[in-house]
Order: structure tokens, then C-alpha cells, then sequence
């Protein structure tokens, strides 16, 4: 079964779904129909404090439907005997772990059902910050929505829009294509800091369900 610390991605947005699971919300709205379309992204983290070699820098597999459903799948980690998978359907969520075939299930009671997938979600301190309301699949409108600022950037063989934002004492800048506003690297500078998710790809695809199907397979625990 997966331990009560899991060093990844997967286990940072778990974790952070079952505080946001304790905050009360005013606005109650359902579940809505299936959407049409998703967001399939595969990207890859790096920075100051991240290794090249190390687990932390390998890419990583997003799904996004909607704020109903969202998935990652991770590499797998060998050395902790882990290989992370997190599956979202509000109001259920799966916390899988492919490397023994376990998995946590637990249901959303709160009335507004938003799944989350923070770009930056290194530690849950930042996950449930202002910067983790920079999300996969919405890149692009919280840069415009937060009034981002487009500046000058160095030629790409196809069109691209750069953009930068302060939010307090950190920094971040986009780079995405002017075509279709796929993302293609953001940057976070907090002082001498620097992360980075490169995109390897962002695409719009039509929506696949199963992606997001409760998982067969595996021995699930239910969290209470």
C-alpha cells in the first residue's frame, strides 16, 4: 500500500485535494455533462533544486476534462518501490500505486466539485498557493487573467507569445505558441530560484472516459 509520504507529484495533489476537501465553499454547483474535449500534456520539471538524474525530472503524463476529470501518471520509482498514478471523476478520486497494485479511493463531499492540477506542485506550500492556481490545460487564462504583461522574446522556428507576471516576490514567464496558445515553458524565479516545466507536448483531443474510470486491478482501501 502506498505510505503516508509519497515524494511525487501524484502524492503532493492528493494531498492537497484532501485539505481543500475540509474548506467550506459558497457556490454549490453539480456534476455537469461529459465534456467533448481534454488536454493531454506530458511535461518535464526541472530547476535549482532538481537534480537532471533524479526521479523528480522525468516527464509526466496530465489529463484534463473539464474541472471534472483529471489524471497523472508518473514514471516509476524503483528505489521507493513506487509507480504513481492519480485518476479524478468527482466527486471520486483513485491514489494509485501501479508497483503493487494498490490503490486509496475517496469521495468529494463538498458541493463544488473542481479537480486541481497545479503546474508547480513541488511542495503542497506552493500547490495551495497563489502559483498553484496556475494549472494544466489553463495556462493561458491565468496568464490573462492575472494581466500578465507580453514582452520581447528571441525568434522560435514557429510564432511564439511571451508573457511575464509578478505575483508578489516571485516571477513567471510563458512561452507558448501564438497559434492555438499551447504552452511550451513556463519559468518560476522566487530569488535565487529557478523552476522550469517544459512542455513536451499540449494537445486538444476528444474526450476518452475511461481515462478517467474507476481502476480494475488493483486492491482499493477507502479513506474515511
Amino acid at each position: 500500500m502506498l505510505g503516508r509520504f509519497m515524494p511525487s507529484v501524484v502524492s503532493a495533489l492528493w494531498r492537497v485535494r484532501l485539505v481543500m476537501m475540509l474548506v467550506p465553499v459558497l457556490l454549490s454547483t453539480g456534476v455537469c455533462a461529459d465534456p467533448s474535449t481534454m488536454i493531454h500534456a506530458i511535461v518535464q520539471m526541472s530547476g535549482t533544486d532538481i537534480p537532471t538524474d533524479s526521479f523528480f525530472a522525468k516527464p509526466k503524463v496530465f489529463w484534463r476534462a473539464s474541472n471534472q476529470y483529471c489524471r497523472v501518471d508518473e514514471e516509476p520509482y524503483p528505489e521507493k518501490g513506487l509507480h504513481g498514478r492519480l485518476v479524478i471523476s468527482e466527486p471520486d478520486a483513485w491514489l494509485i500505486n501501479l508497483a503493487d497494485n494498490t490503490a486509496k479511493h475517496e469521495v468529494d463531499p463538498r458541493p463544488k466539485l473542481t479537480c486541481r492540477l497545479p503546474v508547480f506542485s513541488m511542495d503542497e506550500a506552493t500547490a495551495k498557493g497563489k502559483i498553484g492556481e496556475l494549472e494544466i490545460g489553463h495556462e493561458h487564462d491565468f496568464f490573462q487573467t492575472h494581466g500578465a504583461t507580453l514582452v520581447d522574446g528571441p525568434k522560435l522556428l514557429f510564432k511564439a507569445n511571451y508573457y511575464e507576471l509578478e505575483l508578489g516576490d516571485a516571477v513567471l514567464r510563458l512561452v507558448e505558441r501564438a497559434d492555438n496558445h499551447a504552452p511550451v515553458l513556463i519559468r518560476l524565479l522566487r530569488g535565487v530560484r529557478e523552476d522550469k516545466a517544459r512542455y513536451v507536448l499540449w494537445e486538444e483531443l476528444p474526450f476518452k472516459a475511461d481515462l478517467f474510470a474507476k481502476p480494475t486491478g488493483v486492491t482499493i482501501e477507502e479513506v474515511k
